[in-house]
């Protein structure tokens, strides 16, 4: 900054020099002793995350959604039935009203079974989303979700007054328990191992536990063994649904 300019030309190169050799010291000890230290590895004995495809953590989620609009459109077509007088002819025939709610049961649950079997498969060949390692592990799990969808739905046939009660009825609970249940996902994360409040509440819809049997068996290479805790909650819920039902529903 030209403030040795009058100085002694040999005083300034004996700072200069001086100033060099401070630098040069410095450098000598950050080279023999640095901050931070970089260490080299091969890839082969470093960790590894593959991630998981990213189909397989929304396509589930839609599919389960999907799934559970079989309630209100049972339910308004057991109302419909119902109020058109089709139910109390089926029950003056020589068939018992269980086997009526069952056969009701299979039609649904075969639409289910169909609608998870195509997404599965488009996302599977178009997109390349794996299918995991157990395709009866899946079957059980969809036949589980299926059953769970179904009886929710004849609940609400029971609960509701009207065909358009049920309507609306139906599409609040789909939309509401399909929200808490984690159906509209904001991460590769499901919203039932979050933890705190809203994962605690998760758990307690239907859908959570279909997300979590398919995330086991689609990502994580699960098998008919590691989905039973999931099946057997579905089908919990599934008994209880079907229970209310029978109790409330009129031929």
């Amino acid at each position: 900054v030209g403030l040795l300019d009058s100085d002694d030309p040999a005083e300034v190169a004996a700072a200069a020099a001086q100033n060099e050799g401070s630098i040069s010291i410095q450098m000598e000890e950050i080279r023999n002793h640095p901050k931070v230290e970089v260490r080299k590895e091969h890839y082969e004995k470093a960790t590894v995350y593959d991630p998981p495809n990213v189909f397989s953590v929304f396509i589930p989620s839609f599919t389960v959604l999907f799934a559970f609009f079989v309630v209100p459109i049972l339910s308004v077509e057991l109302i419909r039935e119902r109020e058109e007088g089709t139910l109390r002819r089926l029950v003056s025939a020589p068939i018992g009203r269980s086997s009526i709610v069952v056969g009701k049961i299979l039609a649904f649950l075969l639409v289910v079974i169909l609608q998870v079997a195509i997404v599965f498969g488009v996302a599977n060949l178009a997109f390349g989303m794996p299918l995991g390692d157990s395709p009866l592990g899946l079957l059980i799990l969809t036949l589980a979700m299926g059953f769970a969808a179904t009886a929710l739905g004849l609940m609400l046939a029971g609960l509701s007054k009207s065909r358009s009660q049920a309507n609306s009825l139906g599409l609040m609970v789909v939309f509401g328990i399909g929200v808490l249940g984690g159906c509209f996902p904001l991460g590769p994360v499901l919203l039932s191992r979050t933890g705190g409040f809203l994962g605690m509440i998760s758990k307690l819809t239907p859908q959570a536990h279909a997300l979590e049997g398919y995330r086991i068996i689609l990502v994580e290479g699960g098998g008919v063994v590691d989905v039973l805790p999931q099946v057997g909650v579905l089908l919990a819920m599934g008994i209880v649904f079907f229970l209310i039902a029978r109790w409330r529903f009129k031929f």
